[in-house]
């Protein structure tokens, strides 16, 4: 019997048996190591005959760090364990997830979770490789997925009309839907396709153009054999959301502990769960309502006008005098309740359902008289208030604000959105969150769950070899208020022209705020092609722009649509500049959050409320350099706070490692060129002429 010889996928070096054992990766460039015949099995004693193994199609790469995410996730699903993972970009924590999941759906199924649709293709490309014969189906916003929606209509009046549509179909009545009547004529021929598409597991879009073109509503017709999946894929609507939740399962066949859970992006989640309990009404709203009263005929009109006309008042009219733009005040809902007492004879949440029910009326009048929008301002505004004055309790502030177009906005926020989060993690079968950077850890979980106990904490290394990356942070400069003088705008230039100056490869600066942005971009000089973002840039303008030479340099601020969530390919930016670090705009919004934690984590308040946020912004723009092991950059930080010993604790281990301090642009520069110098012109990046 010939002994097995071992391959590495990448490199193509072989090893016997014995140096498998040894090590199990390939010593030249750490890649995981396959048998030369084809497929090899994960699993903890390497034995490849082991049928508790994990099989990979054949070639396929598995990393160091992939093994250690899946054995770390596995066992905490098999005790029970909610994983929280904090896993750098390179980690392959997409794979590992997956693997660390799949093999227990004989008993469950699957709901992956993604914040935005960008993360899904990873993972739909990761299903189809691994062929395993799982079926599945992936859903974006049914607008999204239907051939006859309106560019121009809003996604209520979409769903609206959508619904009306559907109940014309019933009666053969103009208009109906000619996608959904063909379900209902060909439900068995609709639902062939449908599963094929789950077998072939297409994304949402090819699953819409072929089910379209055989004249069939996609949306429809894949809810219609969810039964059958095995994994379903979606934004955190559909497993945060408690009403879409709840039709999911419907849908699914499933109750909640019968789901294993993938929560990628997971950083996200805490904010995203606050928003999903808020609410906020514009003073837009507020004036279509006061027209609506003008159309509609109602026995409590009067009432209705009154109403409306002391929120106007005594509310919209009144913060638009004493507030500035990006302005806000906290706003006591008792208060408000008793103005309309006082000039009504009736409290706030009588008021509220006043409007509530006229809008209901409205609704129904326009259905009836076949008005193509059935929505009602009134309906709005009564069920914004309903709210407002329902949440009282100390994890709700009220506020009123102008915004930076200086548009009137009344809001209920959350301060807490564990209701929200903590029972879907607890009674799922099993959960996996995970991030590129979630840390500290041990503040997002307190952020997800009430309890500490039954969870797993983990954080990854990064995967990406050391010295290819350069970190500096500048100890001379620092962005906080009361410092942000005209000597340290001209020491942040200094520093910005000399990176610009000395960097090989296009650079992206990155500020706190947009404010900042435009106070010192007029003053830095460059030969560079200067790109600056704006309201209305566009990703992949940028993204050409870049790969189109390396004498550009991108000027964003931190938290925009340029240092999250976007990939810089092909090493085409080597080198992120963050101006100051970026903290929350100090505000009773952020007082009001920062003191409900200290009651919730008593001396943690600042931490969880306000550095935290802060360092996540950081690390997510200074992370777009280095997205594959073989990018080469730097990052320099503009703020020696990230020096202080409470601060670089938070950062990531790699970090705190390798962050250099430097005291001057000079010095600055001087690292920079030597880093580059130190790889003798071996980089892929194109240098600047």
């Amino acid at each position: 019997m010939t002994p097995p010889i071992y391959v590495c996928p990448r490199c193509g070096r072989r090893y016997s048996l014995q140096e498998y054992r040894e090590d199990r990766f390939c010593r030249r460039c750490g890649t995981y190591l396959t048998l030369e015949r084809g497929g090899t099995p994960i699993n903890e004693a390497g034995d490849e005959e082991s049928s508790q193994g994990v099989w990979l199609p054949e070639g396929y790469e598995v990393r160091r760090s992939q093994l250690e995410f899946i054995k770390e996730a596995s066992e905490a699903l098999e005790e029970g364990e909610i994983f929280m993972g904090s896993a750098p970009c390179g980690t392959g924590k997409s794979l590992a997830s997956l693997l660390a999941v799949l093999p227990r759906l004989d008993d469950g199924k699957l709901l992956i979770c993604f914040r935005t649709r960008s993360q899904l293709h990873i993972y739909l490309k990761e299903l189809r490789a691994l062929k395993r014969g799982v079926m599945a189906v992936s859903f974006i916003s049914k607008r999204d997925m239907c051939p006859m929606k309106k560019a121009s209509s809003t996604y209520f009046d979409f769903l609206e009309e959508c619904r009306r549509l559907r109940r014309n179909c019933e009666f053969l009545r103009e208009p109906y839907c000619r996608y959904f009547l063909k379900i209902q004529r060909r439900r068995r021929e609709a639902e062939r396709l449908a599963l094929d598409c789950a077998k072939r597991i297409l994304s949402p879009l090819e699953t819409m153009r072929r089910m379209s073109r055989r004249g069939f509503c996609a949306y429809e017709a894949m809810k219609g054999v969810l039964d059958r999946v095995d994994v379903f894929l979606g934004t955190y609507h559909y497993a945060f959301d408690p009403r879409i939740r709840s039709s999911l399962l419907k849908s699914l066949g499933v109750d909640l502990s019968d789901v294993y859970l993938i929560v990628d992006e997971a950083h996200n989640l805490p904010a995203f769960s606050r928003e999903l309990l808020s609410d906020q009404l514009t003073e837009t709203t507020v004036e279509g309502a006061i027209k609506e009263t003008e159309v509609f005929e109602h026995e409590d009109l009067p009432s209705v006008k009154d109403c409306l006309e002391i929120l106007d008042e005594e509310v919209f009219k009144r913060a638009e005098r004493i507030l500035g733009k990006d302005d806000l005040r906290r706003l006591n809902p008792g208060d408000l309740s008793d103005l309309f007492l006082e000039r009504y004879g009736v409290a706030g949440p009588e008021a509220a359902e006043v409007l509530h029910e006229y809008g209901e009326e409205v609704r129904e009048t326009r259905d009836r008289l076949g008005y193509e929008r059935i929505f009602s301002y009134n309906h709005r505004v009564g069920e914004f208030l309903l709210n407002f004055f329902e949440k009282r309790a100390e994890e709700y502030i009220h506020l009123v604000r102008k915004d930076l177009r200086g548009r009137v906005i009344l809001e209920v926020r959350s301060l807490d959105g564990r209701e929200i989060t903590d029972p879907v993690l607890r009674q799922a079968k099993g959960s996996i969150l995970m991030s590129g950077f979630l840390s500290p850890l041990n503040v997002y979980r307190d952020l997800m769950l009430y309890q500490r106990v039954g969870v797993r904490l983990r954080e990854f290394e990064s995967p990406f070899p050391p010295e290819n990356r350069l970190i500096l942070a500048a100890g001379d400069v620092s962005s906080r208020f009361e410092r942000r003088t005209e000597e340290m705008l001209e020491r942040w230039r200094e520093y910005i022209e000399a990176v610009l100056r000395v960097n090989k490869g296009n650079v992206a600066v990155f500020f706190t705020s947009y404010d900042l942005m435009h106070t010192l971009l007029p003053h830095v000089r460059t030969e560079r092609k200067v790109v600056v973002e704006q309201p209305k840039t566009r990703r992949r303008q940028v993204i050409d722009q870049l790969e189109s030479s390396g004498n550009n340099v991108l000027f964003g601020v931190m938290g925009g649509k340029f240092s999250e969530g976007v990939d810089y390919p092909n090493n085409i930016l080597t080198c992120v500049v963050a101006v100051g670090l970026p903290y929350a705009t100090w505000n009773v919004y952020q007082r009001a959050l920062i003191s409900y934690y200290n009651r919730q984590f008593p001396g943690k308040g600042r931490l969880y409320a306000y550095l935290t946020p802060a360092i996540l912004r950081l690390i997510q723009a200074c992370g777009r350099v280095h997205r594959s092991p073989a990018d080469k950059g730097c990052i320099v930080i503009l703020d020696e706070r990230i020096t202080h010993p409470n601060i670089k604790k938070q950062l990531p281990r790699y970090f705190q490692r390798e962050m250099k301090t430097v005291m001057s642009p000079r010095e600055c520069a001087q690292q920079i060129k030597a880093f580059w110098e130190g790889f003798s012109g071996n980089s892929p990046v194109r240098y600047l002429e």
